[in-house]
């Protein structure tokens, strides 16, 4: 191609922005996933379908940055110009596949919690996508089009249906962040904990922002002339919203780990307080005070105080005492004999 420079520099390169962003937060994101999977499998033993849809999510968030780095090794994120046609068809190819990951990767853990719709609108954008043209392969070779050989559809009418599709989605993570806190607010527990579990629950509005901001980039669809840059800050947003749609879903079952590192829980807490929560109408409450039954008021001078225990509980075969599976209980008989001297005759009270 002509090194024309009216669009550009030829030092521009968003290339090392877009790995630096990507890998970066898609490391993130991991760290926090394995987290999660470690909570509800090892702590909670609560390992469930959503679980797997969020670590599926993230196998594709994977793959999508493993294809965008191959394409920012031919030279993707720098001006078409500066490139030859045969590498931006292969990175139009690359950055074409990675799309149909990254489309993937961010309404999947919406189906985790039943937002079924935006994944249907959000399949259907791919279908959109990889039949523009026919032959498909048209859709990043620019020859077949040139010669006549294939016919594309107008680019904005997969823009339009992405806006679309991004617009939905956007709706669906702000009502996913919203309708927890109608829920929560109205529980009997502490202003400060309803509080804390909101704000948690309401970290989907973020990626609302993200999907919104996204849309406002996919007009970088629409520049053929110059297709690897244009559409660099599109690839970036992408992977935005696909890692904070997963680190929302994240973030609100990591307490369990954070009480483990500040040493307020153990790995074998969970199982035990699980066990224990079934137990303890078997076991007497050593924390009750059974003093509070029967008060004796405290004796003046001159009361002597006698108490006489029995145990009133049926002794076991063996004639022990106190070896019945419920624990020992006793009856108290507090007797309070009261007196006083009598001043005789010719006795002098002092």
């Amino acid at each position: 191609m002509a090194a024309s420079t009216e669009d550009g520099k030829a030092s521009d390169d968003k290339g090392p922005l877009i790995l630096a962003v990507l890998w970066s937060l898609t490391g993130l994101t991991t760290v926090l996933v394995i987290a999660r999977m470690y909570i509800r499998n090892s702590l909670l033993h609560n390992l469930g379908a959503d679980d797997w849809l969020i670590t599926t999510s993230l196998i594709m968030g994977l793959v999508y940055c493993g294809i965008t780095t191959a394409n920012v090794a031919i030279g993707y994120g720098k001006h078409a110009w500066l490139l030859s046609d045969s590498t931006v068809e292969q990175a139009s190819f690359l950055n074409s596949l990675s799309f149909l990951f990254g489309i993937i990767s961010f309404p999947m853990p919406k189906l985790a919690v039943t937002a079924i719709l935006c994944a249907v609108v959000s399949g259907v954008c791919i279908v959109v996508l990889f039949t523009m043209c026919d032959p498909p392969k048209a859709l990043w070779k620019t020859h077949p089009v040139v010669k006549g050989k294939a016919t594309c559809r107008d680019v904005w009418i997969l823009i339009n249906y992405a806006i679309f599709t991004g617009a939905l989605s956007a709706f669906v993570d702000l009502v996913l962040a919203a309708y927890p806190s109608t829920v929560l607010m109205k529980l009997h527990m502490l202003l400060q904990k309803r509080l804390a579990l909101c704000a948690a629950l309401g970290l989907g509005s973020i990626a609302s922002a993200m999907a919104i901001i996204k849309c406002t980039q996919l007009k970088g669809l629409a520049d053929k002339s110059d297709y690897t840059y244009g559409t660099a800050d599109l690839v970036i947003w992408t992977n935005i919203e696909s890692n904070v749609v997963i680190i929302a879903s994240c973030i609100p079952t990591l307490q369990p780990v954070l009480e483990l590192i500040l040493g307020r829980r153990t790995t074998s807490s969970s199982n035990n307080n699980s066990r224990n929560r079934y137990k303890g109408s078997n076991q007497p409450d050593s924390s009750y005070d059974n003093s509070n039954l029967s008060k004796p008021r405290k004796p003046d001078w001159g009361t002597t105080t006698v108490e006489s225990q029995e145990s009133i509980l049926r002794d076991e075969e063996d004639g022990r005492t106190g070896s019945h599976p419920l624990g020992v209980i006793r009856r108290t008989d507090n007797v309070i004999v009261e007196y006083e001297n009598r001043v005789g005759e010719g006795e002098q009270q002092w």
